[in-house]
């Protein structure tokens, strides 16, 4: 499993089972996509940081090939705050799973989740051979 894809992404869990803290690039708000143009005033804003969540939680820590189906979607996802980190270029999020249309697919995303992440072999970034 290539990591580069996700270079200076990390996750971690929290202690809260449907809490994780992630590490990304600063996004564009919808502001700065607005003024850039890469926005148009009538347009729905999606928020970068949770499409980042998603993608590195299903594909870097579970090892789901890109483009498989996900159960845990765009809508079961919260920012509840954040702050910057070092000089400003990652941020870290505090990301909340809204378990308001939960399932059996959806808990067992979050659980598979969770026990990457408890694993000796997480370091934030990656799946590790003990060894590393």
């Amino acid at each position: 499993m290539s990591t580069r894809r996700f270079k200076g992404l990390y996750l971690q869990a929290t202690g809260d089972p449907y809490c994780f803290s992630f590490v990304t690039y600063t996004p564009q708000t919808i502001e700065q996509m607005l003024a850039c143009g890469d926005l148009n005033a009538s347009e729905e804003y999606f928020n970068p940081v949770i499409f980042d969540f998603l993608l590195f939680a299903s594909e870097a820590a579970l090892g789901a090939p890109a483009g498989d189906s996900f159960p845990i979607t765009y809508d079961d996802v919260l920012i509840i705050t954040s702050r910057q980190r070092g000089s400003g270029i990652q941020h870290e999020y505090l990301i909340r799973l809204s378990v308001h249309d939960w399932n059996n697919a959806k808990q067992l995303a979050a659980d598979q989740l969770q026990d990457v992440l408890s694993s000796e072999r997480w370091n934030g970034a990656r799946l590790t051979d003990l060894r590393d």
